[in-house]
């Protein structure tokens, strides 16, 4: 690694490296959403990417095992973040299933009407997406709840028959 360039060898050399870099990510980003494609056709019947990773259901404890395979040949590689390859793979996945945010107001997408960082991701996501995963986010904390009111008991019979309206499965929901 401690090669020693004259100047001109030394431009080459590091305009190689940057290509090689480019190539290098381009084939990462590529391999990363074909892998969450084909996760998002395994687990067809749910939001495998929407669980958390204490989930005890039997689809958390199939993605947990993914997971784990996943880590596993990550580690081999000595690579140093495997939870942050695992993240990018859940958001091509999420990405892959529903598609890009939308952005109200703008028609070019992305980068026009202002800032699109993280911060405003929830601003820029379509009726039907963020319908879904309010009223989902919704259901998920009233289940939890040890008890609730009559008047909740019935708004959460109601957030479920909004959920069955958009094609959700309630049986499917993980906590």
């Amino acid at each position: 690694m401690d090669q020693v360039f004259d100047v001109a060898d030394l431009i080459t050399a590091i305009e190689q490296a940057r290509v090689n870099v480019a190539e290098g990510l381009r084939g990462a980003y590529g391999a990363k959403v074909a892998y969450a494609g084909l996760l998002n056709q395994k687990w067809a019947s749910f939001d495998w990417f929407e669980l958390q990773h204490n989930d005890s259901s039997d689809e958390g404890k199939a993605v947990r095992k993914e997971k784990e395979a996943f880590y596993e040949v990550l580690k081999g590689e000595q690579h140093s973040n495997p939870h942050k390859i695992w993240g990018d793979i859940r958001k091509y996945a999420k990405t892959d299933r529903y598609g890009k945010p939308v952005v109200e107001g703008a028609e070019g997408g992305e980068g026009e009407g202002g800032e699109q960082g993280s911060d405003n991701a929830k601003h820029n996501r379509s009726p039907q997406l963020r319908n879904l995963e309010e009223l989902t986010a919704l259901f998920k904390f009233n289940r939890r709840q040890e008890s609730l009111s009559d008047e909740l008991k019935q708004c959460q019979a109601y957030i479920a028959k909004a959920l069955e309206s958009l094609g959700v499965d309630i049986g499917m929901i993980g906590d």
